[in-house]
This record gives structure tokens, C-alpha cells and sequence, in this order.
């Protein structure tokens, strides 16, 4: 789940929760009850829908990039994430196997912080909905991209 998605699961329980709980305390009214909380749940999805199409923006803004280093940049990370995986995950033990001893490489995967795995976690989902925003901007019709600012004259039609 990417974290955009996740801010609002979390807001969102918040707004069912902790703040419904609130409001139930101060407000004796059913109805404006009811009308606070729809208030505040339509707030909260609004602004993590708004939140999303900015980081939509960028991500389609970086792939019609005409810099290649602005286009490349996430598929490049993940290239060198996994080159590393690959070497501490395949290479060094197949190294040792073919050794019959440990070869004085670090890190190992037993060495690896938690702080890495965390950051490959939120690179591959970012790459992934990356990846996948770009699939979807290229399908959208020409119409849909009117609005965007940061689109090529070339990439417009109509």
C-alpha cells in the first residue's frame, strides 16, 4: 500500500474513532452529529485526494520529462536496489558455497538495517504506482491532459 494511502486509512479511522468518540461527548444533536462527521470525513479524503493528484503531477511531470536522467531516475534506483539484493542474496552465498568458506564481504543480510529494508519497501511501492501512473498517462485520452502545465506541446492533441 503506498503511503499516501495509507495517511488516509489512518485519518479516515481517526474521523470513525477517536473524533466520532469527541463528538459524541460534545455533541448532543443526531443530526448536526452526523453532519460534523460527514464534514470532517469529506475534509479528510479531500485533502489525501488532493495530496495524491500532487504526487501524480510529479510522477507524470518526471516521465515526460526531456531529460533522460529526470525519466530514468526511479527505474535506475530500483536497478541498483536490486543489483545489491542480488549480491548479498545470491552472489556472496553462491561466493562462499564455491569457496567452502565465508568470503570477507560486508554487509551480509544479517548486517542490513531495518531503516534499508523500510526504504526498499516504500522505493519498490513507489516505483511500482510510478510505473503504473505512467502506463495509465499514456492511455488517458488527450483531453485529460489539458489541465497539466508541465506536458510537452508535442505530447498534446486537440
Amino acid at each position: 500500500m503506498l503511503p499516501v494511502a495509507m495517511a488516509a486509512q489512518l485519518a479516515l479511522g481517526l474521523v470513525q474513532g477517536p473524533l466520532a468518540k469527541i463528538l459524541d461527548a460534545y455533541v448532543s444533536d443526531l443530526e448536526l452529529k452526523r453532519k460534523l462527521a460527514a464534514e470532517i470525513e469529506q475534509q479528510t479524503l479531500g485533502y489525501f485526494t488532493r495530496s495524491a493528484e500532487f504526487g501524480a503531477e510529479v510522477v507524470l511531470a518526471e516521465t515526460n520529462s526531456e531529460h533522460w536522467l529526470s525519466r530514468s531516475w526511479r527505474p535506475l534506483l530500483m536497478l541498483v536496489l536490486m543489483g545489491f539484493l542480488l549480491l548479498v542474496g545470491l552472489v556472496l552465498p553462491l561466493a562462499d558455497l564455491i569457496a567452502g568458506h565465508r568470503i570477507a564481504f560486508e554487509p551480509r543480510w544479517q548486517s542490513l538495517p531495518d531503516g534499508f529494508w523500510q526504504f526498499l519497501t516504500v522505493g519498490a511501492g513507489g516505483y511500482i504506482g510510478g510505473r503504473t501512473l505512467e502506463k495509465v498517462a499514456g492511455t488517458a485520452t488527450p483531453r485529460a491532459h489539458a489541465g497539466f502545465p508541465f506536458m510537452r506541446g508535442s505530447d498534446r492533441k486537440g
